[in-house]
């Protein structure tokens, strides 16, 4: 009687144990196929004489209704040597958006050795999620990337650079954590109103105002709305605010998209002089206003 009740608890553990190690096994390649974030791309700084040749707002605002969308073009490098593709999108996350198959026809067309995307993503299990849909175009391109083992970095200066640029030009620290905080849900706005607004930039809230620059400004969703109806008193409500056509206020005036111009053009110049074919990914806008810089680049 007791030997038959070591076997059935060993046939219980062996069972037991079968069970945990094909968890373990599965968690394992679960793990391993995982995306995670990706890193930043860190250059040296581009030529001033390039760097200046970057629109700023004034002359991009000269275009915004008439420049292509997406906003797409290919240079060589006058020497032969390194190349880049820029595809300035309308940001989308809609695997059905015609972009999706035309960003692909651009990357088989240059044959990229480098990927530059804009974000740093961060975790995604391709098995069960699309990356479209999770990360926008960026995540098309650095699955694309990965299914062609081409190394894939975010051309997005370190969050300490914009920061210290916006608060050097003038604004105050609750203008610049403002923005910086509700800049994610401004962005998000462009594909509809989500459902629970308040939800989504709570679930941003801690790790945006803990940037060093501006920690402690804003470290509550009640902070948020003294700060809002103390800057804009008459309205609108910050759930109602999109980035798409402009920003009300201060939050119009501070360009937080200069130092990630210039931060994108010194990856730029740093890759093409080691011969790298780049491939880019950036909001149109940003497209528009390298484009002068990156020529200059390939001259």
């Amino acid at each position: 009687m007791k030997s038959a009740r070591t076997t059935r608890r060993r046939k219980i553990g062996i069972a037991i144990a079968a069970v945990v190690g094909v968890w373990l096994v599965c968690a394992a390649w679960l793990l391993g196929t995982a995306w995670y974030r990706v890193p930043r791309y860190e250059p040296g700084s581009a030529p001033t004489a390039v760097v200046s040749l970057i629109h700023g707002p004034t002359e991009y605002e000269r275009v915004i209704e008439t420049h292509r969308r997406p906003h797409v073009y290919t240079c060589e490098a006058a020497s032969g040597a390194g190349a880049v593709t820029v595809f300035g999108a309308e940001h989308t996350q809609d695997p059905n958006d015609p972009q999706v198959d035309l960003i692909r026809s651009e990357w088989e067309a240059l044959h990229p050795t480098v990927a530059l995307i804009e974000s740093d993503l961060g975790m995604m299990f391709p098995l069960f999620m699309d990356p479209v849909v999770t990360f926008g175009e960026p995540g098309f391109v650095h699955a694309l990337a990965r299914e062609d083992d081409v190394p894939t970095y975010t051309w997005e200066p370190a969050d300490g650079v914009v920061l210290r640029r916006v608060l050097n030009d003038g604004f105050t620290l609750q203008q610049v954590a403002l923005r910086w905080i509700l800049g994610p849900y401004f962005s998000q706005v462009r594909h509809g109103r989500l459902a629970d607004p308040d939800g989504f930039v709570r679930d941003t809230l801690d790790q945006r105002s803990r940037v060093f620059e501006i920690e402690g400004v804003i470290a509550s969703m009640d902070d948020i709305e003294a700060a809002w109806q103390s800057a804009f008193p008459d309205g609108p409500d910050w759930r109602e605010v999109s980035d798409e056509f402009g920003l009300p206020g201060f939050l119009g005036e501070m360009d937080l998209n200069r130092p990630r111009d210039e931060h994108l053009v010194s990856c730029l110049a740093a890759l093409i002089a080691q011969g790298e074919r780049v491939f880019v990914i950036c909001g149109s806008s940003h497209a528009v206003k390298i484009e002068p810089a990156v020529r200059a680049l390939c001259e």
